[in-house]
């Protein structure tokens, strides 16, 4: 007995650490080739959500480099930018990303607009409250929940 107490003993500083599972805060990209806004949409994200890890891009070209650096729970990208726009970004997450939560945030809707034609959880016009921007969120990370609870089931 006291043999094996002494054997495992001399194993336990090898072996490796209990691993835990490990939260992570929910990252957001923002995409919009307006600095202004980013600004805005920063400074409400900050203020109500400061849990959330945020980051930037001001064309399609970075926000698609960015996701394929990291991954994000969340895009909030414009629809009309320079460089495939916000088209190009959704394209990118539906076809690599499906399970990243997409908020199109235009002053380019157009009444009739669907969530279809944009490949977009939620859809919001600009310019926007910062309760609708929130709402706006809060839904798309919803939506993209249900959807997973739904898959697993």
């Amino acid at each position: 007995m006291a043999r094996l107490l002494q054997k495992r003993h001399s194993m336990l500083p090898s072996e490796p650490p209990i691993s835990r599972v490990c939260l992570r805060r929910p990252r957001i990209l923002l995409v919009d080739d307006d600095p202004s806004v980013i600004r805005g949409l920063w400074r409400v994200l900050r203020k109500h959500r400061p849990e959330f890890d945020i980051n930037t891009a001001s064309n399609a070209g970075q926000a698609i480099e960015a996701l394929s650096e990291l991954g994000y729970d969340l895009v909030l990208t414009d629809w009309q930018m320079p460089g495939g726009g916000g088209r190009a970004v959704l394209r990118d997450l539906v076809a690599h990303y499906p399970e990243t939560a997409r908020v199109v945030h235009s002053s380019h809707i157009e009444c009739g607009d669907t969530f279809a034609r944009y490949a977009a959880h939620v859809v919001i016009a600009k310019p926007a409250t910062e309760t609708e921007i929130l709402a706006a969120i809060d839904a798309a990370l919803r939506r993209v929940a249900l959807a997973e609870v739904r898959q697993a089931s």
